[in-house]
């Protein structure tokens, strides 16, 4: 008896550990950027004097991770993300610090052509932080895409 709860516990233990198993993919195909697992995927563009870096770790459909913006002629920003995929596009909320000040604002990232791509649109502050207005489009423009990079250590 003590031998098949063993073998029991062994085999579950062991199908626990399969499930868990995690990968980063990437599909050319259709432009998407899947980040799954415990290694961080890493994407930047960097133009004009423009830095933004995004460094996402998803598990399931939640994502976290790191965010940067250093924008010529603008205050450098640099917090965390925290949100879920939705289809093909990151919706998270981004704490960070400005000027000394901590904030929160929403931020969207579509996959496309094996990056991600910034949306825009209008926002409204409820409780506390900045969130795209309901029911109104958001923009994502092809112009700046933030490609894979290897992470910094």
């Amino acid at each position: 008896m003590k031998k098949l709860l063993f073998t029991i516990l062994t085999l579950a233990i062991l199908a626990s550990c399969e499930t868990k198993k995690s990968t980063a993919s990437e599909s050319t195909a259709s432009g998407s950027v899947t980040t799954s697992g415990s290694q961080p995927q890493c994407y930047a563009l960097m133009t004009n004097g423009d830095t933004v870096r995004l460094s996402l770790t998803q598990t399931g459909n939640d994502v976290t991770g790191d965010l940067l913006y250093q924008l010529s002629g603008k205050d450098r920003n640099t917090g965390t993300i925290h949100g879920q995929m939705h289809g093909d596009t990151l919706i998270a909320d981004y704490t960070f610090q400005s000027e000394g000040v901590e904030s929160v604002r929403e931020v969207a990232f579509l996959t496309k052509e094996g990056g991600f791509v910034e949306g825009y649109g209008p926002v409204q502050e409820q409780k506390g932080k900045m969130i795209f207005t309901p029911n109104t489009p958001i923009t994502f423009g092809s112009n700046r895409l933030l490609t894979k990079i290897t992470c910094p250590n």
